[in-house]
Parts: structure tokens; sequence; C-alpha cells
């Protein structure tokens, strides 16, 4: 990845092909269409062979348009530019950018960006290609509106991602609880993506769920929950807190034995109190 600005951007810890594209310089607040075509053609004097502008990129998450697509070294690279400010919308709509190009036919291609702001550490996380991004965003299509279509997304991306065959079954929660914990184990704690929480939130909630004997029912109309609630047997279950807690706390929070716990408890037939 490569930054513009880059008296706003530490030098300490880049990469040597950060520093190979100088200081291209983006204007604060300046029209973004205008800083766009400026920033294509410098890039085409330093040797880039620009493919298109405004490049439709289209993946199971949606479609956007990626401003620059060059070719450099031979290696397909889209190039985000922002003129603006970073808030949490913007923020949101470039990592959905990243992850609409990471499911697509060019997911391996380059992801850089140039801003006029400091980019904030989500987006230079996110931008990259590590274990623990590219996991959350296949995921990041997970809402807690539809609970059994976040748990399917879920399921269906994390088993490409792992080549794994997952299913809602209790056995294979340690399983999960392991692969996770080896993505997300970075030097530095890694962002975590609401969608991450919610997905494998209520991926737990549907492995209870289809587990047991009892009717299981979602609901979203509860008011102390991380998301929404599973209502099994006479429990009411907050998977996605316990998610968000596991994903903070590590195994001591243990999704699996979370699980293991609910279905014993249901199993043995009556209410407890």
């Amino acid at each position: 990845m490569r930054w513009g600005n880059g008296d706003d951007t530490p030098e300490e810890g880049a990469a040597p092909g950060e520093r190979r594209l100088g200081p291209i310089r983006v204007e604060r607040d300046a029209p973004r269409p205008a800083t766009i075509l400026r920033v294509a053609t410098e890039l085409e004097e330093r040797g880039a062979e620009i493919r298109e502008l405004f490049k439709e990129v289209q993946s199971p998450l949606g479609g956007v348009a990626l401003p620059i697509h060059l070719v450099r070294d031979g290696r397909d690279v889209f190039v985000e530019v922002e003129t603006g400010p970073w808030d949490p919308r913007t923020v949101e709509e470039a990592i959905h950018k990243a992850a609409v190009l990471r499911g697509s036919e060019l997911a391996e291609a380059d992801f850089e960006i140039l801003c006029a702001y400091p980019v904030p550490r989500e987006i230079s996380f996110f931008f990259g290609t590590s274990p623990a991004a590219l996991l959350q965003l296949a995921v990041s299509g997970a809402g807690p509106e539809s609970p059994e279509q976040s748990a399917a997304l879920f399921r269906d991306a994390a088993s490409r991602h792992w080549a794994a065959d997952l299913d809602y079954e209790p056995e294979y929660l340690p399983l999960v609880e392991q692969l996770i914990m080896a993505a997300l184990d970075e030097d530095e704690a890694p962002p975590i993506l609401d969608a991450l929480v919610v997905g494998l939130g209520c991926f737990v909630g549907e492995t209870i769920r289809r587990n047991t004997n009892y009717p299981g029912v979602w609901r979203s109309d509860e008011d102390w929950g991380e998301g929404p609630v599973l209502e099994v047997g006479w429990l009411v279950l907050d998977p996605v807190g316990k998610a968000r807690a596991f994903l903070l706390e590590g195994p001591e929070d243990s999704i699996a034995f979370y699980a293991a716990y609910v279905l014993e408890q249901l199993s043995d037939g009556s209410e407890e109190g």
C-alpha cells in the first residue's frame, strides 16, 4: 500500500515500495473528481499503465466504482483517492470498497490509497491483506437484521477462507475458535468489524438452535443484548454478545464452551429456578 502526503504518514516501518511513490500531493478538501484525474496523470508520468478510471467492480457484496485502475510491474493495482477528512461514514464506505474488491474476480489486485488527511488505522488495516483483514472483509455483509442469513454468510465465507467445510454442529466450534484466534494473532490487536461479531454470534446461535429439540426463535425487539437474541426453550440467549466477548478476550470466553453449556442445560429438560 502507498500513501499520499507523506508528511502526514509516519515513515518508520514503511515498506520500500511505499517510499517509491514519492510526494504525490492531495490537497485537502479539493474537488475529488479533478484530483483523481490529476493523480492518474501523475501516476502515468511515473510509468504506471492506466487501464481505466472509475472502474466498476462487482462481487456478491455489491458493486463499487474504484477511482484508478492501473498496471504496475505486471500487477493490477487499484488506487483510492480521498480529499476530505475521515469520518465514520467515509471509513465505512472505504472498507466496503475493500470488501467488494476482495470478493471479486480481481481479489488479488493491490489496493492503495492517496489521501489528504492522516489515514485512520482501520483503513490501513483493511486495505491490507493480513488473514484477519481478509476474513473480516469476507463476512462484512453480516448484519443484525437477518440472523439466519448472517449465520449462513459467516459459515460460507469462513469455509472458503479456511478451505474447511463448516456446518452447524457443536463439534465445529472449537475449530472455529482456533482458526479465528490464529487469524487475529498479530503484534497489535487488529480492529474488529461489527460484521464479524454479528456473523460469528449468529453462527453460534444457529448452531444452538439447530441442535436442540426445543423450538428456537430469533428476536430483535430486546434492548439488553448486543444484537438479535435467541429464545429457545426457557432461555433467552445473547450469542452476539458472547461472540464479542470471545473476540476481545479470547478462549477464556469460549464460544464452544458457551454453546456446549447451553445445549447441556436444554438437554436436561428442566427449567432452572
